[in-house]
């Protein structure tokens, strides 16, 4: 299917106008087919008329004169048939299609013969070339002439041009009414489905809005009846599924809240013990592992202020490079064998939060460092676009796949759940991606040729930003 036919085919307004503009279409060409059908059979039935009634009276003065009197009597009555100028013709056959009678308009010239065996009580009528070599429209008679031995035939015959000229006149001006008539249709269908599908749209804004943090729902004042109860039940959904989140995030917030004392004290308690004894391994642990919970516990509780709005963030300008530089050499190794391959330019500003953005930056670098296998790099690129910067930060991934990057940044989700983490709590993508849209960034995810990469974008640059608002 083209894309016009996916456009129009794959919504409603586009199905509408599809069917109005081809019924519409489909309407107006009958009915111009039926109007030109119509005046044609009015305008040259007319014509055969007038023929057959001329016809008619040269057929009763042939009967009932001599062929030269009668026809000159007829040329009297009638100049066009003594020729000049547009005219009328007259010829008269006998059974063996001799000649009999021809009008002076004739000239030396004969009218052709009918095209079939003219009937004997019922006209024939047939177009031809004229003499003078115009179009014309004749009908053919059979009668009996005096002095013929027999039945004859006559055929009357008269120019047909100003009748066409006239048709086309009326078609033409019948087309141009039909197609005005059509675009007018088209433009009053356009503006009633438009008309038609706003309360839609609105609806659909609605929905998106009341879809937000903010808890609202649908307004259902002055909405149409065959909208309300769509707006009553996603009102009901919306209003169990904010407070389904409200509870989540009350929960993950009272919770990280009242483990962070406990969790002090027990740490407290842990290095007070190894200080008393000697180097313990199991104490080390436990401080490793408690030190993972307080990560776990500060994430979540990162999360549930930012998601719900309660903490916001403070845009203030700061030089991104020197961000990058510090989160670099302040980054853990964790004593394994990773390099860093770092390419930044001079300088780079934007206005953002500095303690957010220096936030992602140590979660994607702490998340890169702690998955790269042994002995390999971790890259950190800063490139500068047209429509800002886009940091990518990447280290080589064999164990993932394409499908993986789908669950990336899904909370406590890891590849190997088996796997030991000694200072990842699992929050750290999630936390980096909440941080971004509070920052009005994209944090995505790609995988190419074994590398995974996290993109964050777009970084603008004060410059750009400055022209924006002016």
């Amino acid at each position: 299917m083209s894309w016009l036919g996916e456009r129009l085919g794959g919504s409603i307004r586009g199905r509408l106008l599809l069917f109005l503009f081809g019924g519409l279409g489909g309407l107006m060409l009958v009915l111009f087919l039926l109007l030109d059908f119509s005046i044609d059979r009015q305008i040259y039935g007319r014509l055969d008329n007038r023929l057959l009634a001329r016809a008619h009276g040269i057929a009763v003065l042939l009967e009932s004169h001599p062929a030269s009197e009668a026809l000159a009597e007829l040329q009297r009555i009638s100049p066009e048939y003594a020729g000049g100028g547009h005219t009328d013709f007259l010829q008269v056959w006998d059974s063996g299609g001799h000649t009999l009678l021809s009008s002076a308009s004739n000239a030396a010239a004969t009218l052709q013969v009918p095209p079939q065996v003219v009937p004997a009580n019922a006209p024939l009528f047939y177009d031809l070339h004229l003499p003078d070599g115009h179009h014309g429209r004749a009908v053919a008679l059979r009668l009996a002439f005096s002095g013929s031995g027999g039945e004859v035939t006559l055929v009357v015959a008269e120019e047909r041009e100003q009748i066409d000229l006239l048709e086309r006149q009326i078609h033409m001006v019948l087309l141009s009414g039909i197609a005005g008539t059509a675009l007018l249709a088209a433009l009053l269908a356009f503006l009633a489905v438009r008309g038609g599908l706003r309360p839609l749209l609105t609806f659909r804004a609605d929905a998106e809005s009341a879809a937000a943090p903010r808890g609202e729902t649908l307004p259902t004042e002055g909405m149409p009846r065959e909208l309300m109860p769509f707006a009553l039940a996603l009102n009901r959904a919306f209003q169990q599924l904010h407070a389904a989140l409200a509870r989540e995030r009350r929960f993950a917030r009272d919770v990280a809240h009242e483990l962070r004392t406990p969790l002090a004290e027990v740490r407290m308690a842990l290095e007070l013990a190894q200080r008393e004894t000697a180097e313990s391994v199991p104490l080390q642990g436990a401080l490793v592992s408690l030190e993972r919970m307080r990560r776990c516990v500060d994430a979540l509780l990162a999360l549930s202020r930012y998601e719900s709005g309660m903490d916001r963030a403070l845009m203030e300008p700061l030089d991104l490079v020197e961000l990058l530089r510090k989160a670099c050499a302040a980054a853990p190794t964790m004593q394994r064998t990773v390099t860093m391959d770092v390419e930044l330019p001079r300088e780079y500003w934007v206005v953002s939060d500095v303690a957010l953005l220096e936030r992602i930056v140590d979660n994607l670098l702490q998340n890169a460092l702690e998955y790269a296998p042994e002995g390999s790099r971790v890259q950190l690129l800063l490139e500068i676009l047209p429509d800002g910067a886009r940091l990518r930060i990447g280290n080589e991934a064999p164990e993932l796949e394409r499908q993986d990057l789908a669950r990336m940044g899904e909370r406590f989700w890891r590849k190997s759940p088996t796997r030991d983490s000694s200072r990842h709590g699992g929050l750290g993508l999630a936390l980096s991606q909440t941080l971004a849209e509070v920052l009005g960034l994209r944090l995505n995810f790609e995988l190419k040729h074994g590398v995974f990469w996290a993109v964050l974008a777009p970084l603008r640059d004060i410059d750009s930003l400055d022209a924006e608002v002016s």
